[in-house]
């Protein structure tokens, strides 16, 4: 393998000087990035393969003596340079100055010892060894102003940045092509498994084609991860459209709080309730015959979004609202002081009486509750009639004798069905589910309580399969940095925040997207190991993902410049070497919509 391009020996450039960068950041610490100046002898060729993205090697200081060692660093910048255009300014007269511009453009065409190319590059961490094959070593050394700058092959950056899988498909982990290459087309890959498992952000501005990249990974997860189960809280109603094939193709179900099946035409409001991409809008009649199928599979089911405060009335159900209630008799100032004596004996026997029927804390009131009843009644005996422990546990065994031996069926489909069916590892289950709550306080409220309550299931079931990948689209509505109980967010932020922490050890993954990075919960942002950033006009909202991942400012600057589609990655997981920036241009999911719906 070839370490270097040299261009048909035309790439020729030096190491001019390497600047250093100070300022301040959100927080009004400091941080310090350093660009290296690359002089390179200019030739047309040269100008038009040179690109943003592409990687270089720089002689360092482990190089004295054996020219083996080089420092890697991503190009952010290129721009041609003539030496005339350093003297050209406003006090010179107007004709003298075109005169000296014409002159400057016929050179451009051959080339000339008065022009060059100007390459702003920055340090990506790597240290490249030549001697004996090439390998990679993550730390920095000092690079040596003056020395001659490589150009790296196209191999050496597939070794580097693309994760080659052993045995499955490599199109499954392919994400699109590397940018920066304009004679050819690179395919950007990268580990799938430890991208959904390490937790991901897309960070972009409205418009940008963060649910089109979103559905592009989705689909090569499923395909890359037999036992994954994907779980969409769609509130933008994007993805019931921009994956309908794959909602198709495997069981699915697409859930709706607000009922249309009477509907005489359900494919029509189904299309309704959806955004649609612009490249496939005014195509319903295509679209009304695959949404149907849906119908007709039973894959679309309705349901009914809680009362706001059912959760904390349901949890006065369970053991846990039990020991509150008690806790609470602790506090009455005239309560008999014989009562205050025996709660705590009332708790352990509680605790001894979980522990021994395996059950949890959250676990609701069921007909073995009057086996409790009985071990604690005989202690209340000698309490007063009035006594609120005494009228607690009476009040209880009401409510236990008025519960059935056998639980109902709910009728219809619930949330706590969907608790189930996300976890189940039948083979017929759904795979993917697609939760359309287009109210905000809704969304905010119903994400919470799913998310705990397949926690709460997966800790109790003592097992790691099937995987899980929550998705938050528009996660500015569920995990602000300041959050209020009245709007749900509080309750969302702390789900979430809980599923970024600890998710992984239960194999429970989540991926977020949002438009607006600045106000985000930053504990919840600091568990995301891969982040995909697209344009963000907004300085604030640039800087701060920049302090936040570590990510050059010369970098983010370059984002300004991306087309739809273009995107930059840095991972710790993903790719072949953790946290190297890279620059792609990813697949387009609406042209595998538009080949389904033809």
């Amino acid at each position: 393998m070839q370490p270097f391009d040299d261009i048909d020996g035309e790439f020729k450039g030096r190491l001019r000087e390497i600047s250093t960068t100070t300022r301040s950041t959100v927080d009004n610490s400091t941080v310090t990035f350093r660009t290296a100046k690359i002089e390179c002898e200019y030739t047309p060729k040269v100008i038009k393969r040179l690109a943003m993205g592409q990687l270089v090697a720089i002689p360092n200081v482990g190089a004295l003596g054996s020219n083996s060692s080089y420092s890697l660093y991503e190009i952010a910048d290129v721009y041609p340079m003539h030496y005339s255009m350093l003297t050209l300014d406003r006090s010179q007269p107007a004709a003298i100055r075109t005169e000296f511009m014409e002159l400057i453009q016929k050179e451009w065409e051959n080339g000339s010892k008065s022009t060059w190319i100007e390459i702003v590059a920055a340090p990506i961490g790597y240290v490249m060894k030549a001697a004996d094959g090439v390998s990679y070593e993550r730390r920095a050394m000092a690079p040596l102003t003056g020395s001659q700058v490589e150009l790296l092959s196209r191999e050496s950056i597939e070794q580097l940045i693309c994760y080659l899988p052993s045995k499955a498909k490599s199109e499954d982990y392919s994400l699109g092509r590397l940018l920066g290459f304009t004679d050819e087309s690179i395919p950007f890959s990268v580990n799938i498994e430890s991208l959904i498992h390490y937790m991901c952000g897309t960070f972009a501005f409205t418009g940008s084609g963060k649910s089109n990249l979103t559905a592009t990974v989705i689909r090569k997860a499923l395909r890359a991860i037999p036992d994954l189960k994907v779980v969409i809280f769609d509130v933008s109603a994007e993805y019931g459209i921009h994956i309908l094939d794959v909602l198709n193709q495997l069981p699915s179900r697409v859930l709706f709080t607000d009922s249309f099946g009477d509907s005489k035409n359900p494919a029509a409001e189904y299309f309704k309730r959806h955004a649609t991409p612009e490249s496939l809008a005014g195509r319903e009649k295509d679209f009304y015959p695959k949404i149907s199928k849906l119908f007709d599979d039973g894959k679309v089911e309705f349901l009914q979004t809680r009362l706001a405060g059912e959760e904390d009335v349901a949890r006065f159900s369970t053991y846990e609202g039990l020991v509150e209630v008690l806790s609470n008799t602790l506090n009455e100032k005239y309560g008999p002081v014989q009562q205050k004596i025996l709660v705590p004996q009332v708790v352990d026997i509680i605790k001894q009486f979980l522990r021994e029927n395996r059950l949890e804390l959250e676990t609701r009131f069921g007909p073995k509750t009057s086996e409790l009843i009985a071990k604690i009644q005989p202690l209340l005996a000698d309490l007063p009639a009035n006594s609120a422990l005494k009228k607690a546990f009476d009040s209880l065994a009401k409510v236990v004798d008025a519960i059935p031996e056998t639980p109902e069926e709910e009728e219809g489909y619930s949330w706590n069905k969907l608790a189930d069916e996300i976890l189940s590892t039948a083979k017929d289950s759904p795979r993917v589910f697609v939760v359309n709550l287009p109210e905000a306080e809704d969304a905010r409220l119903e994400t919470a309580n799913v998310i705990n309550e397949v926690f709460r299931k997966r800790k109790r079931s003592f097992t790691l399969s099937p995987r899980v990948l929550f998705v938050m689209d528009e996660a500015q509505e569920f995990i602000p940095q300041v959050t209020r109980k009245e709007d749900g967010t509080d309750q969302s932020s702390r789900a979430l925040e809980r599923l970024l922490r600890h998710g992984r050890k239960y194999h429970l993954n989540a991926w977020i997207s949002t438009q607006r990075v600045a106000h985000l919960n930053t504990n919840a942002l600091q568990q995301l190991h891969s982040y995909f950033v697209s344009t963000m006009p907004r300085p604030y909202d640039r800087q701060l993902i920049s302090d936040t991942f570590a990510i050059d400012d010369a970098f983010m600057e370059r984002t300004l410049a991306f087309q739809n589609g273009d995107w930059l990655l840095t991972s710790f997981k993903a790719t072949a070497t953790q946290n190297i920036p890279v620059f792609f241009h990813a697949e387009n999911n609406e042209d595998i919509l538009d080949a389904y719906l033809k």
